[in-house]
């Protein structure tokens, strides 16, 4: 039986950001809600959101302030926002058509690309100065060329949105910052930053001055920016020009450890589309290992972003046509059909359909908060999974195809159900739901499902479970027009299981319309559907990624209640503390989350909140 301190828990759900728009609008996409328009034109700048504690919304326009509603919107700007999100075809594309790749992409919506998340964020120049964190207005500067990159912003947004989640500070909880980690995963690195640089022997601008601020133009187009804007963020706040003149102010930065007083470095991984799934596995382990001295983190803020369209959608040329879902393919997938039985762009990447020709690229954001059982008990942190496995593996299919959907990628799920089953009791069958990796094309679907097929397969034999395993249900957050966020898709992979391990609709395949009949006998160990699928508050998820060139990563979860604790060696009076609170602790947690994701600058907000305090 494993003690509470070495059990990995979920805090909250995840912060997020994709070509559909913020969390809201998303999950409000999964489930076909009315309110879905209301939330879509909050991303656009259009309305202000008021939440009720009933879950209503009051809703006012932007400009005036005057009331609005739902039908308001619809009429005025439904059509508008509809296009700018998701999967669509993009304007500069379609415009050079004759010499692209493809014109379709699920880059971010609106402005955000161009202001917008910034302004969502409150991660202005202006409002930076003006805050508490004035001494980094540096690295906040309207000029692109010295302004955060589009990545670093995803960074931010969702990393800082996942501290709604707690009840009190996260200097309060952690009066030690070195007991506080960052773990960011990213496939590309700040692509838009590096259009801004010149090449050597280019001629000088009239005004070089923006040159010489060489660390903020450096930090911007590092792949490593993001998460260490982030944990700096947090960090105890010191100005490098006067710390250097007057040493002694350093002075408050010791502790009675005797360690400073700074977050642990920001952990950073590059592992193609599994990037956010491997970085868990990295983590993981340094927040359960125990060795003489060893200083493991307390809390972790998980969190990985792409911002893959940057700068000018060079990354399409990267996968060419064969690949990529394009006009043309979507045009011959149209012909001979009644025009009822049209795909339209927003629909045509279809996994595990007979219409499955190529993935679309496109750019998104995650953070969430990971701790232990035991310090979630002691704080009253609301707990929406307990993480009872995971793995990581290389694949042979890279000799060939480096594509990332060879042979010997179920390693990482026959490590997670190994953990799952030998750790924490569970077997196999206790897991009934998969966010699958679901790129969209005929290959990746049969490999996607090949692979999970034969890992539980194997697992049931390791665990001597001989007979016929129950279908598992699918879904994959690709099909809701999201497209393929790369190195993030595997961290919102897991947004999608917590809806299900919580007793929400969660997304299933909702392109899906004829099976395609290339996966033959390995489909019949699934559940295919288009509607969401029925959460479970006693199930079990398993999150598979499958990334360019052998990285694979897999993450199982379980869904966490008073039953599921009795498993673990737990303190039963703070057990019992922890039970009478939870069901208040919930409802303050998701309202705390929600008011924070419909109010724009909370990014900023949370970050003042949840900083440590330094020479201020």
């Amino acid at each position: 039986m494993l003690s509470a301190d070495k059990v990995l828990v979920t805090i909250g759900t995840p912060c997020s950001i994709s070509a559909v728009g913020s969390t809201e609008t998303y999950l409000a996409r999964v489930t076909g809600a009315a309110e879905f328009i209301a939330y879509a034109a909050f991303d656009a700048g259009l309305v202000e959101l008021d939440p009720m504690t009933d879950g209503s919304l009051g809703l006012r326009w932007s400009a005036g302030g005057e009331p609005a509603s739902l039908a308001d919107i619809e009429q005025r700007h439904g059509a508008q926002l509809r296009a700018n999100l998701g999967i669509r075809y993009i304007d500069e594309l379609t415009a050079i058509s004759d010499s692209v790749v493809s014109e379709i992409g699920a880059s971010l919506p609106h402005d955000f690309a161009v202001g917008g998340l910034r302004g969502l964020a409150g991660l202005s120049y202006r409002e930076i100065r003006e805050s508490a964190l004035k001494d980094m207005h540096g690295l906040f500067d309207d000029d692109p060329r010295l302004g955060p990159s589009l990545q670093a912003q995803l960074f931010a947004y969702c990393g800082l949105g996942a501290l709604a989640a707690l009840p009190t500070a996260l200097s309060e909880l952690l009066p030690d910052p070195y007991k506080f980690r960052v773990a960011g995963a990213t496939a590309f690195g700040g692509m838009d930053a590096l259009a801004q640089l010149r090449p050597a022997g280019a001629s000088n601008p009239a005004n070089d001055k923006l040159r010489d601020k060489f660390a903020i133009r450096l930090a911007n187009s590092l792949s490593s920016h993001g998460p260490a804007l982030l944990s700096t963020m947090l960090a105890p706040a010191y100005s490098l020009s006067k710390s250097l003149k007057h040493p002694a102010l350093l002075d408050s930065l010791k502790s009675p450890s005797g360690y400073s007083r700074v977050p642990q470095a920001p952990l950073n991984s590059v592992g193609a589309c599994a990037s956010s799934s491997l970085i868990f596995c990295d983590f993981a382990p340094q927040m359960l290992f125990d060795y003489p001295g060893y200083q493991r983190p307390a809390i972790t803020l998980w969190t990985a972003a792409d911002a893959a369209a940057r700068p000018y959608w060079q990354m399409l040329d990267a996968f060419g046509p064969g690949a990529l879902m394009t006009r043309g393919k979507l045009d011959a997938v149209n012909a001979g059909r009644p025009k009822e039985l049209h795909r339209t762009v927003a629909d045509c990447l279809a996994p595990f359909d007979i219409d499955a020709n190529g993935t679309v690229i496109g750019e998104g954001g995650s953070g969430l908060l990971i701790t232990t059982l035991d310090f979630a008990l002691r704080n009253f942190l609301d707990i929406t999974s307990i993480i009872a496995g995971w793995g990581q593996s290389g694949e042979a299919g890279g000799k060939a195809h480096f594509a990332g959907v060879g042979f010997g990628g179920e390693n990482a799920l026959i490590h997670a159900y190994e953990l799952a089953h030998r750790g924490h009791g569970y077997g196999v069958a206790d897991f009934r739901y998969i966010v699958a990796h679901a790129t969209g094309t005929r290959t990746n679907s049969k490999t996607d499902l090949t692979t999970a097929a034969n890992a539980r397969a194997i697992a049931a034999g390791r665990q001597g479970h001989h007979s016929a395993l129950p279908p598992l249900l699918v879904g994959t957050p690709k099909a809701v027009g999201d497209g393929h966020t790369m190195g993030e898709t595997g961290l919102k992979a897991v947004s999608q299981a917590l809806q299900y391990l919580l007793g929400k609709p969660a997304v299933g395949v909702p392109t899906l319309r004829n099976p395609d009949p290339d996966l033959g006998p390995v489909a019949d160990a699934f559940r295919l559907r288009q509607a969401p699928v029925a959460g479970d508050l006693d199930g079990g998820a398993i999150c598979a990624t499958q990334g360019f060139g052998g990285y694979n990563g897999a993450i199982a979860l379980r869904a966490a209640h008073a039953d599921a604790f009795a498993r673990y060696r737990i303190d039963p009076m703070i057990l019992a503390a922890y039970l009478e609170r939870w069901p208040e602790l919930r409802r303050q947690r998701e309202q705390r989350e929600r008011r924070r994701r419909l109010h724009r600058g909370s990014a900023l907000e949370l970050a003042q909140q949840h900083r440590w305090k330094g020479l201020d």
